[in-house]
């Protein structure tokens, strides 16, 4: 549905083709932006809703009863098991910090959520094999897992967005008549409020989102796929770090990227080389990190850069070694 309207848009209303770089950024941009706010709109509200039925206190009070290492490892699997880009885990992070969940076990989530999903993984397996698709679920849940911790071990909690503290803030007054009283909600009432939820949020991200997409679309129709395979080769010991460089402009999902994946990997770019280029662009690209500044500050998005960075570039060694 989204890409026809796009086709009907870009390519038959203004006239332009897919095969020029203005056409093609052009239908990039239409076609994310009304993906994406859609779906950003209808998981914000799912969320919400089924949000009202989760009694934040229990949910807190199981987090806290496990060690620390299996809270961001359910953080984590959470994460891998939900079909959300960074943008769509935002509202969930945000939950997190209503909940009182510790500030590195919801991170462990944010941090995995937009390089695993199930959808993506069924295509990975589809076009590299089981093998290596449980390589890349597995350490992307180790990733995680690890950013967690350090973040939260390293007092990085200071740098989220003060509206967040407030958030924090203002749910600590909840007693159980709070709960008893959203016990008590009619379905009706809480679709309402998850609609007025979904609607004050996509307020505060809407922006972002085009933003981010604009940078994304750009790159799409102007940077030519070459330029990537060029210094991606098997030969090149700094295939790595720049594939994980050349990641961060870029824009797209984990299920949008595998096909590209599957071309470098064809035109001769090594295996792990080109999976942490995936991990980059679905995780730490420019356009993520806009969107993620809804939520982060300057100084923890600079700190978050930094050790996604250092971390895929570990691990694109590891994989060109045992792959």
């Amino acid at each position: 549905m989204f890409i026809k309207l796009a086709d009907l848009f870009v390519y038959k209303i203004l006239g332009f083709t897919p095969e020029t770089s203005l056409g093609s950024a052009l239908h990039f941009f239409v076609y994310d932006v009304i993906k994406i706010l859609f779906l950003l709109f209808s998981i914000i509200s799912i969320i919400a809703f089924l949000r009202s039925y989760i009694d934040n206190n229990k949910f807190k009070a199981y987090i806290e009863k496990q060690p620390k290492f299996i809270a961001h490892l359910l953080a984590a699997c959470f994460g891998a098991i939900t079909p959300f880009c960074s943008c769509s885990s935002i509202p969930l992070f945000i939950g997190f910090m209503e909940a009182k969940i510790p500030f590195g076990v919801a991170m462990s989530f944010l941090i995995t959520s937009p390089m695993i999903n199930e959808i993506a993984m069924l295509v990975l397996a589809g076009i590299l094999g089981i093998k290596i698709t449980l390589i890349y679920i597995f350490t992307g849940i180790i990733v995680g897992v690890i950013g967690g911790i350090l973040m939260e071990k390293l007092g990085f909690e200071k740098y989220l967005q003060d509206y967040l503290k407030k958030i924090a803030d203002n749910t600590t007054g909840c007693s159980c008549s709070c709960s008893s009283k959203k016990a008590e909600l009619s379905i009706i009432s809480r679709i309402k409020e998850a609609l007025l939820y979904a609607k004050d949020l996509m307020k505060k991200i809407w922006l972002y989102v085009l933003l981010g997409v604009g940078v994304g679309a750009f790159l799409h129709g102007y940077v030519p796929q070459e330029f990537f395979i060029k210094y991606m080769g098997n030969n090149n010991f700094l295939a790595v770090p720049i594939a994980v460089a050349s990641g961060i402009p870029l824009y797209s999902d984990a299920t949008t990227i595998i096909p590209i994946a599957q071309v470098l990997i064809q035109k001769g770019a090594a295996i792990g080389t080109v999976l942490v280029f995936m991990m980059a662009v679905v995780g730490l690209s420019l356009p993520e990190m806009i969107i993620l500044s809804r939520v982060m500050k300057k100084g923890l998005i600079i700190r978050y850069v930094i050790f996604m960075f250092i971390t895929f570039t570990l691990v694109g060694y590891l994989y060109n070694l045992v792959i």
